[in-house]
């Protein structure tokens, strides 16, 4: 955390400005850290077993076409 700037008025008040950049994706938990990697590898884990029907059903029709012929 920043050092606060303390500022004296005239009058009887004090204004304390604190100056702070914070970046939340970096100030995350290990397990909320573990929880997004999960939810991405699942993500991609998805995407992948798709892919692998499509080709599985695309090879076979190929299959089916040769043998017809």
């Amino acid at each position: 955390m920043a050092d606060p700037t303390v500022i004296q008025c005239a009058s009887a008040c004090t204004v304390t400005v604190v100056h702070e950049l914070t970046f939340p994706l970096l100030e995350i938990t290990h397990e909320q850290g573990e929880q997004i990697a999960l939810a991405i590898v699942g993500v991609w884990a998805v995407a992948w077993g798709i892919r692998q029907v499509i080709l599985t059903v695309r090879q076979s029709g190929a299959t089916k076409e040769e043998t017809e012929s």
